[in-house]
């Protein structure tokens, strides 16, 4: 029931009771939640569909395949942040780290002071939540499979007495083979591609990959039909056109696609709102080098995280990075940068993302394709400055012997008492390497329809029958993990479709 874009030999019209646009953690959990209830299906994913037996541990083959312009996306500010997502079946979900942390309770009471929606509370989001956490097998990650470099940073966090807890991933006997990045070569990641998509298949629903939503119709404020574009997987140009009229859209191509394909249809324009508010979660890191070999990419890709400074809007925790990919972000060049790679079984790196307290907007450009706009202000500045130092005095406790660092002037220190030097340096803001992979806000939920685009159940306040899944509804930032947050709100769509089906798809 998968159809790739070169079976498709000509145009085609399909029928269906939902068209879901995009298969990630929002589209494929609430198309097999839909499913699963005998509701006739069709997926549209503008990526390519690739199995385990596909994937590669080589970037240049695996980033190309599997993320959105190779990885190479870039958020436009001071300064500029590098933000990767997947464009694959299974969406984002193939290759990011897994991480799988409920939405945070004081983020849900803010959303019910400041959004209305006061049906988000810890009791009414637990069943969906539970669902989720059951159908992707949320948990620690097993002892064996945690590397040397994971168990430095818990024994340093331990030492400062920083609150530190075990990851919860989706993944099942994960055997720590750090290639979450580039999908699981084992399917031990319990990915949407896995878990959510075969269940969704199993019961009827129809998935076109490589097919690029391009405009929503509407008649008489309800949303009526989808227009795609099958495409050519190696030139992204159109083959075939793709028409899919449903009684209900839901849009979960994420939070720079949705905005962008709601602008370049011309709907849901009332509010204002849509590709305002956008969120991402500014991450800097830091490279710690030590004396003895630490193989840090001998282990799960991040078995801990550091809480300790949630309540600043800063989390820790280390992450698996190819050495190509870290090559490029090291602060030398030339001859220098390769004697520093001659130490990559000597490095540890480790990150912080920071919580967002501006926002920036997303624009559709000319091509039809959205830029993304960030401006990081004093608050998130200050932050990032934070958690490098931070992050430096966790890597020393370590014992590494030296930290790399992420600013372009001051590159490296060579102990704790050199600490005071990223306060005193003076860092300005385009002088900072940042990334991401989180979005969201751009298309947020809330009962005002002034100031939201979509309802507390995904439902959009202006076009009837139109509903959008993804993190772009996220109204604030998480500072954890977006995906099982998505997932769950995805869920609990699925199942307000179903509890209303005469009034939607009767």
């Amino acid at each position: 029931m998968i159809t790739i874009g070169e079976q498709v030999t000509r145009d085609i019209q399909e029928t269906a009771e939902v068209c879901v646009i995009g298969s990630g953690a929002g589209g494929g959990s609430l198309a097999a939640e839909l499913a699963e209830a005998g509701v006739e299906v069709v997926i549209l994913e503008e990526g390519g569909y690739y199995t385990s037996k596909e994937f590669s541990p080589h970037p240049h083959k695996a980033i190309p395949q599997l993320y959105r312009d190779a990885g190479s996306s870039t958020i436009l500010g001071t300064p500029a942040i590098i933000f990767s997502e997947g464009r694959c079946v299974g969406g984002s979900t193939v290759i990011n780290g897994g991480m799988c942390w409920r939405t945070p309770e004081r983020v849900l009471h803010r959303w019910r002071r400041e959004f209305g929606l006061e049906e988000m509370t810890p009791e009414n989001l637990e069943p969906f939540f539970a669902k989720v956490e059951e159908r992707i097998n949320v948990a620690p990650q097993s002892p064996e499979s945690l590397g040397k470099g994971d168990m430095l940073f818990k024994q340093a966090a331990d030492k400062l007495h920083w609150l530190i807890h075990p990851n919860r991933r989706n993944q099942k006997d994960c055997t720590g083979e750090d290639a979450c990045v580039f999908g699981c070569p084992t399917d031990r990641k319990q990915s949407v591609l896995i878990t959510y998509i075969p269940r969704a298949m199993a019961q009827g629903a129809r998935l076109y990959a490589d097919t690029r939503a391009v405009k929503i119709k509407a008649q008489n404020g309800r949303a009526t039909e989808v227009v795609a574009q099958v495409l050519d997987r190696q030139t992204r140009k159109k083959r075939h056109t793709l028409t899919v009229k449903a009684k209900v859209i839901v849009l979960a191509g994420g939070a720079l696609q949705t905005p962008c394909l709601l602008m370049g249809s011309g709907l849901a324009k009332k509010s204002g709102q849509v590709g305002k508010n956008f969120l991402c979660h500014p991450n800097v890191k830091v490279v710690g080098i030590f004396e003895d070999e630490v193989r840090y990419w001998a282990g799960v890709h991040q078995g801990h995280q550091v809480h300790e400074f949630l309540e600043e809007g800063i989390l820790m925790a280390i992450g698996g990075v190819h050495p190509a990919l870290a090559a490029l972000g090291l602060p030398q060049y030339g001859r220098r940068s390769l004697e520093l790679m001659e130490q990559w079984n000597h490095m540890l790196v480790a990150g912080a993302l920071v919580d967002d307290t501006t926002t920036g907007k997303i624009v559709r450009a000319p091509w039809g394709q959205p830029l993304a706009f960030y401006q990081v202000d004093h608050v998130e500045h200050e932050r990032l400055i934070r958690a490098a130092a931070l992050l430096c005095e966790l890597l020393f406790t370590a014992g590494a012997k030296k930290c790399l660092l992420p600013f372009t002037y001051l590159q490296e220190i060579s102990g704790m008492d050199e600490i005071p030097k990223i306060y005193e340096a003076g860092i300005k803001l385009s002088e900072i390497e940042v990334l991401t992979v989180h979005a969201f806000g751009t298309t947020r939920m809330g009962r005002d329809p002034r100031r939201a685009v979509v309802n507390g159940f995904g439902e959009c306040h202006e076009v009837k029958n139109l509903f959008i899944t993804d993190g772009g509804i996220i109204p604030t930032s998480l500072g954890v993990n977006p995906q099982e947050t998505i997932m769950a709100l995805a869920t609990r769509a699925g199942q307000y479709l179903l509890e209303n089906r005469a009034r939607y798809l009767g």
